[in-house]
């Protein structure tokens, strides 16, 4: 929706469950915005804290808010994209913080560049409790051409920092629920498949806050390694043979259940590791065989407490202190 002075609207779309530590502040760095034309919207997703109280405080007519049971993101995310009204949307997580210039620099660059769909910025990360130390993330970041072959390899595309045309969820529709715990990332990977080209904007525009509850944390990596791994089966049925050929899809998706049967193996599943090795043992490397084998030899309480420490040890490696 333009306004009458030619101005893109916005559609700050910001899904929230038990957020009653986060959400002020996430919103407050939203309405703060030197963009002239947007709307929040909100939805409380069942939240069982103050959440809703904290909500209830703000009176700005930008801001739409909605209380309902509990039906996890997905859904709240495509009921977000349903309700908005925007030329342009936009994700803000409860926990991170918008910094000034946000919408108004991806709002220019969509502008400028027509040929785009979606930009994403660069982002800020801290430690929850610890708000005044920033770190960069090991990833490189792509844009244009080398985005999909990236992409394949690791999710490098973090919802908050992104801006995308209404135009794409018009013709995709939202995230597709079938895909668990990375929604995200099977539909940048499907924009992609349509057409669409994906910018990077290299330019701090986010503070993403880590916190060890997270989705993503060690407790709950077999149900995102299982996410993971529909991803790339679906996009592999979806591809014509030369397509997989020239994407080496089979090698991706053997990658990805191969992290499958080692989640399993740090949950003490190891029938279910050793169901996922028997599907892959011939399309992974040698290493790769020879590191499960071993791992299903250790006793589960051991090899659990071992691929933790090595889990949180690699994800605090990703991380670079920023300087100050």
């Amino acid at each position: 929706m333009i306004s009458s002075r030619g101005i893109p609207l916005v559609s700050i779309l910001i899904p929230s469950y038990n957020a009653d530590r986060y959400i002020k502040e996430a919103i407050d760095s939203a309405l703060m915005q030197d963009y002239p034309n947007f709307e929040i919207l909100v939805i409380d997703d069942g939240s069982t804290d103050r959440t809703w109280e904290i909500l209830q405080g703000y009176t700005d007519p930008r801001l739409h808010m909605t209380r309902r049971e509990n039906r996890g993101i997905t859904s709240t995310r495509n009921e977000l994209f349903q309700q908005a009204k925007g030329d342009y949307f936009t994700l803000l997580d409860s926990d991170d913080i918008y910094m000034q210039g946000k919408l108004s620099k991806e709002v220019a660059f969509l502008e400028m560049h027509h040929e785009y769909a979606l930009v994403y910025c660069r982002l800020k990360y801290f430690f929850d409790g610890a708000p005044d130390t920033y770190y960069r993330h090991r990833f490189k970041l792509y844009s244009g051409e080398e985005v999909f072959p990236e992409l394949l390899k690791q999710q490098f595309i973090t919802n908050t920092a992104i801006m995308f045309r209404r135009e794409v969820y018009d013709k995709l529709g939202g995230y597709n629920p079938a895909t668990g715990m990375v929604e995200d990332w099977e539909y940048f990977l499907r924009m992609l498949r349509n057409g669409y080209k994906i910018a990077y904007l290299d330019e701090d525009l986010v503070r993403y806050r880590l916190r060890w509850d997270s989705n993503t944390n060690f407790a709950r990596q077999v149900t995102l390694k299982d996410s993971q791994v529909k991803i790339f089966e679906n996009l592999r049925d979806q591809m014509s043979a030369e397509d997989r050929k020239k994407w080496n899809i089979d090698h991706w998706l053997a990658d990805r259940k191969k992290n499958y049967a080692i989640a399993f193996l740090s949950n003490g599943q190891k029938k279910e590791a050793w169901n996922v090795y028997g599907e892959i043992k011939e399309k992974i490397s040698l290493k790769n065989r020879v590191l499960i084998v071993m791992m299903m030899a250790v006793p589960s309480l051991l090899l659990r407490f071992a691929i933790e420490q090595a889990w949180n040890l690699r994800k605090k490696r990703l991380f670079i202190p920023m300087a100050e």
